[in-house]
């Protein structure tokens, strides 16, 4: 009886004449040999031009069939058949090991042999589908930007995927077995309250510790006995495996099977950049409110203590030389003199800074102020410094900078009429923003004194000329794109945070030989696609110019001006428009989309990613110099 479907058969038998017999036997069925072989090498080797192995578990040699099974499944990924006559029971438990796709009994029957072959090739093919939805799932859960713990019913780890990973300081391996509880640590309530800076980092720089929060309610046990999907509750932290927390928003939900909970899944995400965000953005708010408002009242009040210093000038020039007059209308003098001035200060939140933005080095501005800064603490104040010697530039006025420092200096002094300790600190960090990662240089000041409510230091409400000293801080910082932020520490000091973006050396651009920027020419009908490639070629440097189809590639290439470096097509159009193009611009490179593999460096194969067309373009833009030498020569 012919099967439904041939398939490739490696035998392994040490044993010629039971080889040979197998062989036979599975020729009879329809199926085609493409090798016997005796060892567990030559199977090894043979393996791939299979569909399916027929393996003898005791092979001649060092390396038995069980060891050859386990190592064609892991570089082949091809179903083993295990041939056995009396194998004893540690002999199959040790088989058990390679994850064969069945076992079939020495002498073979036809009936038997085809039906196992056909049960492991089935198998084969399930075990192949279920793998693939599982890298499928895994990337999935890998690309999503919230942490997801999976569990099995008793709440222990089976999976985490890398945001989660990220987030709680748990490695996938480490926290498989563990209860979620001590991976996806909460806590009930924040000892610090919420006022940190966008790090979320409640490490203390002075060396002080607090007392932990609250342990919460674990919300997976919550999901599964409530069988419904649980909501974390807003007011929670997550504490990670380095001591940070940061506060999360999130769910458990239960994960079913037959009406029956077999686990659950615990998504998380950290929120602690978004809250901060929001604040620095209510606070901007308000202080832009504040300067139309003071801008506006501070002109009207100058105005009339103008009127009132006239007004008071007259009476003294004619009551001069009376004494009680005199004395009483210098007062006024005095107190207007005083109020203009409060008035120019209110005026200036009104205005924009005049800057004169230069890239300077936060470490090196620091060093600079370290004797002004001595001289404004005293001898009561221990202050020291932590500079991170690889913290990047900004660009900043180095005299509004410096003045910020100052001001938040004598801040932390006056909040420390005692004395105390003082740390100022420099780092690169990086925060979201927009849902974006961006590079920011941070400025700390860590000092002991304390904030009765850091988060209202930078508020309108605050009061007298510190209060105002902060708000023109707050300013000049936001007016450099920066990020200013006031937090308690984990011994109860503050903390003030500065973000100023890094300056980045602008790139180097491509030029060609002659010191322009290489022209590419796009073929390609889908808008899309040329869209997104003409931003990326030239954000980096390239002149691309796009054509939908061949005619309009002939027509680009006759009108532009200057020299045509590159052109980029499907393979049959590339081969229809070069001989034209080529007319025109003779040192053209073309490279070519082609479906199948590569056989030049002057093809591409799809699928592809942008970086690999522009490495794959610049590679020919900058070969061509020695073609044409070589050519010349």
């Amino acid at each position: 009886m012919q099967p439904a479907k041939s398939h490739k058969v490696l035998v392994v038998e040490d044993e010629g004449l039971i080889a040979l017999d197998i062989s036979s036997r599975l020729e009879a069925l329809g199926h085609e040999v493409v090798a016997t072989v005796a060892t567990a090498e030559e199977a090894i080797e043979r393996a791939a031009e299979a569909d399916i192995v027929l393996m003898d578990i005791h092979l001649e040699g060092q390396t038995d069939g069980v060891e050859a099974a386990a190592a064609i499944r892991e570089q082949h990924h091809k179903p083993v058949l295990f041939l056995t006559a009396h194998a004893d029971r540690a002999t199959l438990d040790r088989a058990k090991i390679a994850a064969p796709f069945g076992y079939v009994v020495k002498p073979l029957a036809p009936a038997a042999l085809q039906t196992s072959i056909e049960t492991a090739l089935y198998k084969h093919r399930l075990d192949r589908q279920l793998e693939e939805r599982e890298v499928w799932l895994r990337t999935i859960l890998d690309s999503v930007a919230d942490g997801v713990a999976v569990t099995d019913i008793h709440g222990r780890i089976i999976m985490l995927n890398r945001a989660a990973e990220s987030i709680t300081g748990w490695a996938q391996p480490k926290a498989q077995g563990e209860p979620v509880s001590n991976v996806v640590r909460l806590l009930t309530r924040d000892p610090l309250g919420d006022t940190r800076g966008p790090l979320g980092d409640t490490r203390d720089p002075l060396g002080e510790t607090r007392e932990p929060g609250g342990s919460a309610e674990d919300p997976v046990e919550l999901a599964i006995l409530r069988d419904s999907v649980v909501e974390l509750d807003s007011s929670l932290r997550l504490v990670g495996q380095d001591g940070r927390e940061m506060p999360v928003e999130g769910a458990a939900a239960p994960v079913k099977m037959d009406g029956a909970a077999i686990g659950a899944v615990l998504s998380f995400r950290d929120v602690s950049a978004r809250r901060w965000e929001e604040r620095q953005i209510r606070q901007s708010q308000k202080l832009d409110a504040l300067g139309r408002l003071s801008f506006g009242v501070s002109n009207e009040y100058l105005n009339l203590l103008g009127i009132i210093r006239n007004q008071a000038d007259q009476l003294l020039h004619r009551f001069g030389e009376y004494a009680p007059a005199r004395r009483a209308i210098e007062e006024i003098q005095l107190a207007a003199s005083a109020a203009e001035q409060i008035s120019r200060r209110l005026a200036s939140f009104g205005t924009r800074q005049a800057s004169r933005p230069e890239v300077i080095s936060l470490n090196g501005l620091l060093r600079r102020t370290t004797k002004l800064i001595d001289s404004i603490t005293g001898a009561d104040v221990e202050v020291s410094l932590r500079l991170e010697p690889a913290t990047g530039r900004v660009k900043a006025d180095s005299s509004q900078i410096e003045q910020a420092i100052v001001s938040l200096v004598l801040h932390a002094c006056a909040s420390m009429p005692n004395g105390g300790r003082m740390l100022l600190e420099t780092a690169n960090v990086e925060i979201p923003v927009h849902g974006r990662m961006h590079p920011y240089a941070m400025l700390a000041i860590t000092y002991t004194g304390e904030e009765s409510d850091p988060e209202r230091l930078f508020e309108p409400s605050s009061t007298g000329a510190d209060g105002l000293a902060l708000l023109l801080v707050h300013s000049m910082v936001t007016e450099h794109a920066g990020r200013l932020s006031a937090q308690r520490t984990a011994s109860g000091g503050s903390r003030f945070e500065m973000l100023l973006p890094r300056w980045s050396e602008p790139p180097l651009l491509p030029r060609t030989e002659t010191g322009r920027a290489p022209s590419i020419l796009l073929v390609d009908g889908r808008d899309g696609v040329r869209l997104q490639l003409h931003n990326f070629f030239e954000a980096n440097g390239y002149n691309l110019l796009e054509a939908a189809d061949s005619s309009e590639a002939l027509a680009v290439g006759e009108v532009h001006e200057g020299p045509l470096d590159a052109v980029i097509a499907e393979a049959t159009e590339a081969d229809s428009i070069a001989p034209d193009i080529r007319r025109r611009h003779p040192h053209a490179e073309f490279l070519k989309i082609v479906e199948s593999a590569e056989t030049t460096a002057h093809e591409i194969r799809r699928p592809f990613t942008q970086q690999a067309l522009l490495e794959r373009v610049r590679a020919l833009i900058a070969a061509r110099p020695k073609r044409d030498s070589a050519i010349a020569r």
